[in-house]
């Protein structure tokens, strides 16, 4: 069964937009990320995630493939066919330099088979496969016979079995080498990342102590265990947005450093903490959860670089922690 396709759906249309508005072609990652964070509400975090994964991750990586003027790659480039990055596929390592999909040659191009996770809904993704002669970077739509997703919501997990991609979509053999460009590329996406998703789990904070405030709400507003629940979250946001906006200038920052990761991995953790917040207020208490108490919101900071535990594991990796594993 073909993947479900972007082309033609409300979503596409709004993802084409916004790449558009706020992600023009050719802008470096803090700028997107400074655009999207100026956008603020009007553009909910699935969609910001979406943006940001799209101009940030997948755009600085295209041109590593064989095919620079190939359709396709003019498609994404342009923001006509929004593209998730699906470099961060949990498994037993949860390292990097670990991809989920192997490429093989055959006739008429690489033929993957394997899996991979993406971080947003999209109608192709940017993928690792391993070949004989290393990690190649691969771009796939997601309508093309073979791909089937098997996320609940129609995305989230791809399964590729027998995939053939033609050879101007693939790269050269690449490397997760600290002075190559993928970590390069993966680090910039992440400090674009972070402070939007904190921005986003803040305002849903805030959002709570209104409804909280809410007469109507009644002795609720009173809960000592519903206030040091937010303060904490409060005050832990506010120390990751300082992080975040400190950028590649905080100690370690660079390319391939653990300073982003870490970052990375305070982000995943909280933005995580305040989707189940909202979501327990919203179904244990009745209290209203805002953008964050639905499902999607949930959805896609868990998905993001692959979730929380893939990112903790790339801080271990890193930090030296799996030598010998990965």
């Amino acid at each position: 069964m073909n993947a479900p396709t972007l082309a033609g759906s409300s979503r596409g249309d709004t993802l084409r937009r916004l790449l558009a508005e706020l992600a023009p072609v050719g802008a470096p990652a803090a700028e997107v990320s400074e655009a999207v964070l100026a956008a603020g509400p009007r553009v909910g975090l699935p969609d910001a995630l979406a943006v940001l994964e799209h101009a940030c991750g997948v755009r600085p990586l295209l041109d590593l493939l064989a095919g620079a003027v190939h359709p396709t790659v003019a498609a994404v480039r342009a923001g006509d066919l929004p593209c998730a990055l699906a470099l961060f596929t949990p498994d037993a390592t949860l390292a990097l330099p670990v991809p989920g999909v192997r490429a093989r040659s055959g006739p008429a191009g690489f033929v993957l088979d394997g899996r991979y996770r993406y971080g947003s809904p999209a109608g192709a993704a940017l993928l690792v496969a391993e070949a004989a002669d290393g990690p190649r970077l691969c771009l796939l739509r997601h309508d093309e016979p073979g791909v089937r997703i098997t996320g609940p919501d129609g995305w989230g997990w791809a399964e590729l079995t027998g995939v053939t991609v033609d050879p101007a979509l693939v790269s050269g053999p690449v490397s997760w080498h600290p002075t190559g460009p993928l970590l390069a590329v993966v680090d910039a996406y992440a400090w674009a990342y972070a402070p939007v998703a904190a921005a986003h789990a803040a305002a849903t904070v805030a959002q709570l102590r209104r409804e909280l405030a809410d007469p109507a709400v009644g002795v609720l507003a009173a809960s000592q265990y519903l206030a040091h629940e937010l303060t904490r979250l409060d005050i832990e946001l506010a120390l990751l947005s300082s992080a975040a906006r400190f950028g590649p200038r905080l100690r370690g920052g660079e390319a391939g450093g653990t300073a982003v990761v870490a970052v990375l991995t305070a982000c995943a953790t909280l933005t995580h903490r305040t989707a189940q917040v909202a979501a327990d207020f919203a179904t244990g208490l009745g209290v209203p959860g805002g953008a964050a108490a639905d499902p999607a919101w949930r959805v896609a900071v868990q998905a993001a670089f692959g979730g929380r535990r893939m990112v903790e594991g790339e801080l271990a990796r890193r930090m030296g922690l799996l030598a010998g594993r990965s």
